[in-house]
């Protein structure tokens, strides 16, 4: 067997290969060394904060269809025009000025029953013309909202249906996001403090931070602690804001 030597030429491109095999391992090592260390020169922390709050506004949009069909749009609109008198009267009648009642747009459309015919297949039938009109109430005195909207019921025997509920809202909620995100940033840094404080390091400066969910909850609480999207609820009165935050710090 011929035995062939080794050239100078091929021990040179080896000692190539090796070196660039050293250096893109010390590469490599380096980075997830940095990266180690990235990770352990700093805390991330959610913070809390939250305050009861109350409405100070209040909006209800009602929806009005006439309450039967009629033969002609003409007529639709004559009756819508009698319902939303009375609807008027109602809210005048427990203390609401005109101001206060703010009209929409008149609409009619035309109405279907569903009707089995002797052949046992069900069609559509036509029966008339409804219309509708929109109401929109905005007023600050919650309490004659809250009382009408108990008694929406007797507007039922005059033939005029209200499905619709009232919203309590609050007017200064970017005042109160505000104060709860400092608030909140507070409580951020004493949680940091407590892990650093275990941990034998201190908290640094701070180097980022974020809001999460801004949520306005009914007083008696709610179950969502997610850390996006948030929540506005418009049913109750008196209310929980609360806003979580996520501040990144750096700890020597």
């Amino acid at each position: 067997m011929e035995n062939k030597s080794v050239t100078p030429k091929t021990l040179w491109l080896f000692a190539v290969i090796l070196s660039l095999g050293f250096i893109i391992s010390s590469v490599v090592i380096g980075y997830a060394f940095k990266q180690l260390n990235g990770n352990r020169d700093s805390i991330t922390v959610k913070g809390l904060a939250e305050k009861p709050i109350k409405a100070d506004t209040a909006r209800w949009e009602i929806h009005l269809t006439t309450s039967r069909a009629t033969p002609s749009i003409s007529e639709a609109y004559q009756l819508l025009d009698q319902q939303m008198k009375t609807l008027k009267s109602f809210f005048a009648e427990h203390g609401f000025k005109n101001v206060e009642l703010q009209l929409g747009n008149k609409s009619s459309e035309g109405y279907y029953e569903s009707v089995e015919t002797a052949d046992g297949r069900t069609i559509r039938e036509f029966k008339g013309y409804t219309a509708k009109q929109s109401l929109v109430i905005t007023s600050r005195d919650l309490a004659k909202i809250t009382q009408a909207a108990k008694d929406v019921y007797l507007l039922d025997e005059k033939e005029i249906k209200v499905d619709e509920k009232p919203e309590y809202l609050v007017s200064n909620l970017e005042e109160i996001k505000m104060s709860l995100i400092a608030n909140a940033t507070k409580n951020a840094h004493s949680r940091a403090y407590e892990f650093a404080k275990v941990g034998d390091v201190k908290v640094g400066a701070m180097r980022s931070a974020s809001q999460g969910a801004f949520y306005i909850l009914p007083e008696s609480g709610s179950d969502d602690d997610s850390d996006y999207g948030g929540a506005y609820d418009k049913t109750t009165l008196n209310k929980i804001a609360r806003v979580v935050v996520t501040i990144n710090y750096a700890i020597e």
